[in-house]
């Protein structure tokens, strides 16, 4: 095999080009079912108190609105971040829930949690 690519190596060079060519084209008609769109319902709440520690944030801010957003149905997992002067939780819900419906449950929750924060 190695002789005969030595001793044709144009043949060889031609069968990579076709092999090529037939690659491209396979891709370029792939259904777009093989690529599904992958929904991943996240909620990203965001908190601002300028110039708190982040020790405070995560006592008086991100604890009660992590607590309170464990009473929306579909949670899967949250993580959550305090930093100075900010407080970012990430609410992850189960595949297949509604986006939209996600966000007025947390707003609401949100909502009702705000006469408790400073």
């Amino acid at each position: 095999m190695p002789s005969f690519s030595i001793r044709n190596p144009y043949f060889i060079i031609v069968v990579c080009l076709v092999l090529a060519v037939i690659g491209i084209t396979s891709v370029a008609r792939m259904p777009v079912d093989l690529f599904p769109t992958i929904n991943l319902p996240e909620v990203v709440v965001a908190t601002f108190y300028s110039g708190m520690p982040p020790e405070d944030i995560e006592t008086d801010i991100t604890n009660p609105l992590e607590r309170f957003f464990t009473l929306a149905s579909g949670i899967d997992h949250m993580e959550s971040r305090s930093l100075l002067g900010v407080s970012i939780i990430k609410v992850f819900f189960q595949s297949g829930t509604n986006a939209d419906a996600d966000v007025t449950r947390l707003s609401n929750l949100a909502l009702a949690d705000l006469k408790r924060l400073p």
